[in-house]
């Protein structure tokens, strides 16, 4: 029987401490949110990324910068500009809002708002996003530096300088993350 029970201790022990140390797969750039590139015409494109609500938005805006950078080499293009359309204009941040919890009446050391051993976060409100986050733009491409205007943004600068945080490279091209070295202690 003791023999029995040391052993569902282990098991127990090994499969919480499993979970512990279970490391997650970092992301592609495709698998940050949901993309969506439609061609307008020959030289301009509609640019969108959905994230989710825990992402915010200046991100998400860098994001789809990266990706209308990216849709730009892969056209065969080197530099857009975002286009100053309506549809630009209305994009706001997502809804936020605060959130006060209930009391806990059934927490067991509740005695009264102010008593002993209540937590001091416990009424504290949060700040929540209700909406997931949506960026959207409309890129005018030019083959070259003359043809384009002069605040229109190189996609090889900022594939250069961005594209490598999200995993996208120079060229364009999405990488596939680096799987973790796992480095031992023995000498």
């Amino acid at each position: 029987m003791k023999k029995v029970f040391i052993g569902l201790a282990m098991v127990a022990v090994l499969t919480i401490s499993g979970c512990a140390t279970t490391l997650s797969k970092p992301r592609t750039f495709d698998q940050l949110g949901q993309f969506s590139t439609y061609p307008l015409n020959a030289q301009t494109f509609r640019v969108s990324f959905k994230g989710n609500s825990n992402m915010s938005f200046g991100t998400a805006e860098e994001i789809t910068l990266v990706k209308a950078a990216q849709t730009t080499l892969l056209n065969g293009f080197q530099f857009f500009k975002v286009m100053n359309d309506p549809s630009n204009r209305t994009q706001l941040p997502p809804r936020q809002a605060v959130v006060y919890p209930n009391q806990n009446f059934y927490y067991p050391y509740n005695y009264g708002r102010h008593g002993a051993f209540y937590p001091p976060f416990y009424d504290m409100p949060q700040v929540v996003t209700l909406d997931p986050v949506q960026v959207s733009y409309t890129i005018a491409c030019f083959k070259d530096k003359k043809s384009a205007p002069n605040d229109a943004f190189d996609a090889r600068l900022i594939l250069q300088s961005l594209g490598q945080k999200y995993g996208v490279s120079p060229t364009g091209q999405v990488l596939q993350p680096q799987p973790a070295e796992v480095t031992s202690s023995k000498q």
